[in-house]
């Protein structure tokens, strides 16, 4: 099979992939981050994070935005289950959460303890090395209970 690949600036590459005896293509994608949480930045910085299935950011490397949003005294960081739907200011919220039936009252209360303990830890600096993004991504997952399959 021929995969024809045509870059930004014109540039095509042709690329000759076997097929599986006895299979054919399904599907085909392309992303310009690889399938892992391990990343580096384009300033040659290392982060580790992965996005769970309600697309929230899993680990401590987050964007400048999110980690003010979770640890930096933005109100979405400590808000509880009860002020999220009684309070009007949390309409916003309220309306997101809805929108997602898997977040349920008690691992809302978990990650939202679990945040405020832990918001030393979100940052978005970036790590000096890839084993030290990997570590941080590991302590998040210690931290929150989250199990990631290897």
């Amino acid at each position: 099979m021929r995969i024809i690949i045509t870059w930004s600036n014109g540039t095509k590459e042709e690329l000759e992939v076997s097929e599986p005896e006895g299979a054919t293509l399904l599907s085909a994608s392309c992303s310009a981050q690889p399938d892992t949480a391990l990343r580096q930045r384009r300033d040659g910085r290392w982060e580790c994070f992965s996005v769970n299935r309600g697309r929230a950011l899993v680990g401590y490397c987050l964007s400048p935005e999110m980690t003010a949003l979770v640890s930096q005294g933005h109100p979405v960081a400590g808000l509880s289950w009860d002020s999220i739907w009684s309070d009007p200011e949390n309409h916003d919220v309220a309306t997101a959460v809805a929108r997602c039936p898997w977040i349920t009252q008690a691992d809302w209360e978990t990650d939202r303890l679990q945040r405020e303990k832990n918001a030393h830890r979100f940052h978005s600096d970036g790590h000096g090395s890839e084993q030290e993004a990997i570590d941080c991504y590991q302590q998040f997952l210690s931290d929150f209970g989250v199990q990631e399959p290897l």
